[in-house]
């Protein structure tokens, strides 16, 4: 885990398989027990629902951070998204999670996907970019 958001992440995190492909997503445990309740009160009817279920509440596992930042993901994550041992793993800071990926899928993405400046931003009405 880099030094730098250590110190906004405290001594565990909850992490379980992404929304996209080729990617983890790590939350503090307050994070996850928010979206854990906002899914729980979806209708277990639903067969999508329940697919979100049991792929992002059902491969939540706690990681806790050792005295060196580091933290021990199942073997059962990594292979989701194809990480082996030895990889580089990248850790993308989203301000309300951690997207975790392999330095090699995460530069492949960036090469796909090009620069911002052929996308139409103003949809998002984001200022100040």
């Amino acid at each position: 885990m880099p030094a730098r958001l250590r110190g906004s992440i405290g001594a565990s995190l909850i992490v379980t398989l992404s929304l996209d492909d080729g990617y983890l997503s790590a939350y503090t445990p307050e994070q996850f027990r928010l979206i854990r309740e906002q899914i729980s009160q979806l209708s277990g009817t639903d067969p999508a629902v329940r697919r979100l279920k049991r792929l992002i509440i059902g491969e939540a596992m706690v990681c806790e951070l050792d005295g060196q930042g580091r933290i021990s993901v199942s073997d059962e994550l990594w292979s989701h998204i194809q990480v082996a041992r030895g990889d580089e793993i990248c850790f993308i800071d989203m301000f309300d999670k951690l997207e975790i990926c392999s330095r090699s899928f995460y530069e492949d993405q960036k090469e796909d996907q090009g620069s911002l400046s052929g996308v139409d931003l103003t949809r998002f009405d984001v200022k100040g970019l």
